[in-house]
């Protein structure tokens, strides 16, 4: 069996690790797999070191350009054209555009495509809701093209049924590989470092995630003064880039939280850093199957998440809230996530994506 997985970009992200360790995965059973994406030097530079073969896709890029998604169209099915693979498995948007050329090609794949999350469907997205109906129409089409709708959550999956997105599909929830953590002391110390700042007798909130309107954190700054009330000593840690960085710096620099809120940037591998953390906190606007969630639940620290996508799927009903006050009466009693790691573990996640190619 050859298997095609495709991503719009290769940069630092939960897609983009899930992508690199299903191919490896995959590639550890024997499957030969190759993994097709735009930019990004992240993703090419674990590939090559895992000797798992990879295609760049010029006109393979986030974008709401639709000559680009017209041309990768292109692109993948002459790609398609001299190379045969069983299936084709996409991942995000963009990506997707992808199916039709799969379809157009010689070869005619079999055609996967998994939702990482609904984006601008999901009930929860506020921002520009005149687009929810153009984007409804455009996923309506691309799904034509694809044999096998796949869901992260049962939430995403019964939300697109209820908008009637989609008609069937199946959920095989994000995994991750066995994951190694530094101690506590020496996440603190690394995280001091970063800050300047001495953490010996601090209560240290922690996030990581993209800096952007999905992830919310403007709702972390915001109420950071009255968690102070509760917890005089906390200091905040945002590991993460994106474009609403400025945008959250003045919200600090407003609240007058320049000594108490830190936005340290990306950090490869930062995962590793979390039980330096006294609690996690994932205050997302809409989620699919958040992979540092998944991390977090691991790393066997306090929690509390937003209760949207498949966050409750992951660390149950304790340990996500509803609203401020909900998040402000929990944080006086954080609890550990009370959940069965087991099948948040890569190993059966293959095993899931394997079952599912091999249904066709």
């Amino acid at each position: 069996m050859k298997i095609l997985i495709v991503i719009t970009h290769g940069k630092i992200g939960g897609a983009t690790n899930f992508v690199f360790w299903l191919a490896k995965g995959l590639k550890e059973k024997g499957i030969e797999v190759k993994v097709g994406f735009g930019e990004g030097e992240y993703l090419k530079e674990k590939l090559e070191k895992e000797k798992i073969e990879f295609v760049n896709f010029k006109w393979l890029k986030r974008t709401h350009n639709p000559l680009s998604n017209l041309f990768f169209i292109f692109e993948i099915k002459k790609f398609l054209d001299k190379e045969k693979f069983d299936a084709c498995h996409f991942n995000s948007t963009n990506a997707l555009f992808g199916a039709i050329g799969a379809k157009l090609s010689k070869s005619k794949p079999k055609t996967i495509f998994t939702f990482h999350g609904l984006s601008i469907l999901d009930r929860n997205y506020k921002k520009q809701i005149y687009l929810k109906p153009l984007y409804w129409l455009i996923f309506k089409f691309l799904l034509k093209f694809v044999d096998l709708p796949v869901f992260v959550c049962k939430e995403n999956f019964e939300q697109a049924k209820k908008i009637k997105l989609i008609k069937n599909g199946i959920v095989i929830y994000n995994g991750i590989p066995e994951a190694e953590f530094l101690e506590r002391e020496v996440a603190r110390k690394f995280f001091e470092e970063k800050i300047k700042v001495d953490l010996k007798e601090k209560f240290l909130i922690g996030s990581i995630g993209r800096l952007d309107y999905s992830k919310n954190y403007e709702f972390l700054i915001e109420v950071f003064p009255e968690i102070l009330k509760i917890k005089p000593n906390a200091i905040c840690l945002i590991i993460g880039e994106g474009k609403e960085r400025k945008k959250y710096e003045k919200l600090i620099e407003r609240f007058g939280l320049k000594e108490k809120i830190f936005l340290i940037g990306e950090i490869e591998n930062a995962s590793k850093y979390l039980k330096g953390f006294d609690l996690f906190v994932l205050p997302s606007r809409y989620e699919g199957l958040s992979i540092t969630l998944i991390e977090a639940l691991f790393s066997q620290i306090p929690i509390l998440a937003s209760d949207v996508g498949g966050n409750k799927e992951i660390v149950g009903e304790n340990n996500v809230f509803c609203s401020k006050e909900d998040f402000l009466k929990k944080i006086e009693n954080l609890t550990l996530p009370k959940r069965e790691t087991e099948i948040f573990k890569i190993e059966k996640i293959v095993k899931n994506y394997l079952k599912a190619y091999r249904s066709f």
